[in-house]
């Protein structure tokens, strides 16, 4: 299922939401008015319903419609240093040299996406991060923090999180993105989350993200009191399907109580 913004014939119109239905029962509702921008950078987003009676989890859809787009909002989005501006003059030195060098690295990726060739694994983990913050910012309003790898580069193996987002009740919300090139990754974000959180990695972020969010925010994260994201690439004829499954998964793997809340970020390439 895939909801086009544009596609409409009258556009000052508003399409309004539509539901999902098995045996009986509404399974999915999609507000296809959401992030209604989305044509500009390449992609569209949906929000999903009716999958998991509570609040603690909420599911969105991305979708890739134009890579060539996408690369190139992606590679504006990294060079963009005004964040870093913001900072006093102290963060600024210790941030300015890393997330310039980072930056020229990730462009370098963003320039060479090729429609024809498809999304590769280093492309595809990049478009499922940064394309999973700018949905959860589109349909829930979240604040987009700079992305990791620009404040804290990968230096060996995996470091932690790949991004991270604030939402309205000042909860800093931890992402873990993964992408596979079939399929759907969902299973593999969910369990390197699962290892992140054993291993308390959301600690270690705070020494960053102090400069980067409200202070209303790093007093829920001292209380150890965030959300976590499941940011995953889909690549099948049923996305709803591995949504279903996905939510499965996370209810099996994780104690829904024991988080703030849960969002599941399903990409479609």
């Amino acid at each position: 299922m895939k909801v086009r913004h544009g596609e409409r014939s009258d556009p000052n119109v508003p399409l309004p939401p539509f539901s999902v239905m098995k045996n009986n029962r509404k399974i999915m509702t999609v507000n296809a008015d959401a992030g209604s921008d989305g044509d500009e950078i390449g992609l569209s987003f949906v929000k999903v319903e009716g999958l998991f009676d509570s609040e603690k989890i909420k599911i969105c859809k991305v979708s890739v419609d134009d890579l060539h787009k996408v690369a190139f909002h992606l590679a504006s989005v990294v060079q963009d240093s005004s964040w870093i501006n913001a900072l006093d003059r102290r963060a600024q030195r210790a941030y300015r040299d890393t997330a310039a060098q980072t930056a020229n690295k990730l462009v370098d990726i963003f320039n060479n996406a090729n429609d024809e060739e498809g999304i590769g694994k280093e492309l595809g983990e990049l478009v499922v991060s940064m394309g999973s913050a700018k949905g959860l910012n589109e349909i829930f309003s979240h604040y987009i923090v700079p992305l990791a790898e620009l404040w804290k580069p990968q230096l060996s193996g995996n470091e932690g999180y790949d991004f991270h987002t604030v939402c309205g009740q000042n909860y800093i919300n931890f992402g873990e993105a993964k992408f596979k090139s079939s399929g759907s990754a969902y299973a593999s974000a969910m369990n390197q989350v699962e290892g992140f959180v054993a291993e308390r990695k959301h600690r270690r972020d705070a020494v960053h993200l102090e400069n980067m969010v409200s202070e209303a925010a790093m007093d829920n994260l001292d209380h150890d009191e965030f959300g976590l994201v499941f940011a995953f690439s889909m690549n099948t004829k049923n996305p709803l399907q591995i949504m279903i499954n996905a939510v499965g998964k996370l209810t099996k793997t994780f104690d829904v109580n024991e988080f703030k809340v849960f969002y599941l970020v399903g990409v479609e390439h």
